[in-house]
C-alpha cells in the first residue's frame, strides 16, 4: 500500500498517529485475510508502565502493525511533553464500531478467550454465523502446548479477524506467537475486556468518565479487590513522565497494513 502512518515513542512504547475513522477505514479493506497474520495493540497506562519496567515486551508492541493509544491519561501526559498524540482510540470503542459498522454476515471471525455465552450473544445480536471460538485454559501463556493449540486453531479456522481477549500481556504475547507461526492469517486485535462490555457481561464506564480520563476510576470502583493493585502500580507513570525528555520531533513513517 502507498499510505503511511507516523509512529512515535513515548516512555519507550510506540504509538501510531491515526484517527479511529482512519483505522476503521483501513480495517474495512476486503483483502486483509489473504495476507500473513498481523496484529493491532492498544496500549494504555498499564501497558506503558509494564513496558517501561519489562523492556523485553517492547518488541511485541514494536512489531504490531498498529499501536494505538487507549488512554486519555497517557495522551494528556504525552502532550504535556509535546508528543503529538492528539486522538485516543480505545480498544473497547474500536471493537464496538467494528461490530456495528464493519463486520457483516460474510466475515469470518475467530475469538480466542471469553465464555461461550459471550460468543453466542455476538452471533445472535449481530447476525454473525461465521464465528469460531477457542477458550484456552487459565495460565495457558506459560504452557507451550496450550500456546500451540491456539496457533493451530487459528490455522484450522481461517478468519478475516482474530479477536484475542485473554487479558494483557497474555493477548499481546499470543499475538506475537501467531505472527511468527506459518499458516496464520488475518488481522489480530488484542481487545482485553471489550467483548464483555459489548455483550453486557461487564458495565463500561459512562462516556463522561471516558472523556475526563477517569474510566480507570469507574472500573476500580466496580472491582476494587481485583484492580486496586494494578492502578496503584500505574501511578509510577508520573515519575516516568517527569524524567522523560520533551518530544524531539522524530517520528518514523511506516506502511499501513
Amino acid at each position: 500500500m502507498s499510505e503511511y502512518v507516523e509512529r512515535i515513542h513515548f516512555l519507550a512504547t510506540p504509538f501510531d498517529l491515526l484517527s479511529e475513522e482512519k483505522v476503521l477505514s483501513m480495517l474495512s479493506q476486503p483483502d486483509l485475510a489473504d495476507l500473513p497474520f498481523r496484529y493491532l495493540v492498544t496500549p494504555n497506562s498499564d501497558h506503558v508502565v509494564r513496558n517501561y519496567t519489562q523492556p523485553e515486551l517492547l518488541d511485541i508492541y514494536e512489531n504490531a502493525c498498529l499501536s494505538l493509544c487507549d488512554s486519555q491519561v497517557v495522551a494528556r501526559l504525552a502532550r504535556a511533553k509535546n508528543y503529538p498524540i492528539k486522538e485516543v482510540v480505545t480498544g473497547s470503542e474500536l471493537t464496538r464500531n467494528l461490530f456495528e459498522s464493519v463486520f457483516d454476515a460474510g466475515h469470518r471471525i475467530t475469538v480466542i478467550g471469553c465464555e461461550l455465552r459471550v460468543v453466542d450473544y455476538l452471533k445472535e445480536h449481530y447476525g454473525l454465523s461465521k464465528i469460531n471460538h477457542h477458550n484456552p485454559k487459565m495460565g495457558f501463556i506459560h504452557d507451550d502446548s496450550a500456546i500451540q493449540e491456539c496457533c493451530q486453531f487459528v490455522i484450522d479456522h481461517p478468519a478475516d479477524f482474530v479477536l484475542i481477549a485473554v487479558g494483557s500481556p497474555q493477548q499481546e504475547i499470543l499475538a506475537s506467537f501467531l505472527s511468527s507461526t506459518s499458516g496464520c492469517k488475518g488481522i489480530g486485535l488484542c481487545i482485553g475486556a471489550s467483548l464483555l462490555f459489548l455483550s453486557g457481561q461487564e458495565r463500561r464506564a459512562p462516556r463522561i468518565f471516558s472523556r475526563l480520563g477517569l474510566e480507570w476510576l469507574f472500573r476500580l470502583l466496580q472491582d476494587p479487590k481485583r484492580l486496586w493493585r494494578r492502578y496503584f502500580n500505574n501511578l509510577n507513570i508520573f515519575p516516568m513522565v517527569f524524567r522523560e525528555k520533551p518530544f524531539d520531533g522524530k517520528a518514523s513513517h511506516r506502511s499501513l497494513i
